[in-house]
């Protein structure tokens, strides 16, 4: 496994739930301080969703390498990521 690719997700996951908390509280209406925790969950997960398909198509060029053998039949030069899974979660 690249270490660097395993590192720079986490990076990006990190921001992109910074990021997704900030447009919450920017966007939220003043009465809702303290309230509906739920409905604020559900829309930080669909910020945080819709930014990390944006960005797995970045991660998985770069998890290939520009490596022919990366189809499957020799995958030892590879990132080491099982993208298959990431794009069904």
């Amino acid at each position: 496994v690249d270490v660097f690719l395993v590192v720079s997700t986490v990076v990006a996951i990190f921001i992109l739930f910074v990021v997704s908390l900030y447009l919450l509280v920017y966007y939220q209406h003043p009465d809702d301080h303290n309230e509906a925790y739920l409905p604020k969950a559900v829309v930080m997960g669909g910020i945080m969703l819709a930014g990390a398909t944006a960005l797995l198509l970045p991660l998985d060029v770069a998890n290939n390498e520009g490596y022919a053998g990366c189809d499957g039949y020799d995958t030892a030069f590879c990132g080491g990521l099982n993208m298959e899974l990431f794009w069904n979660i």
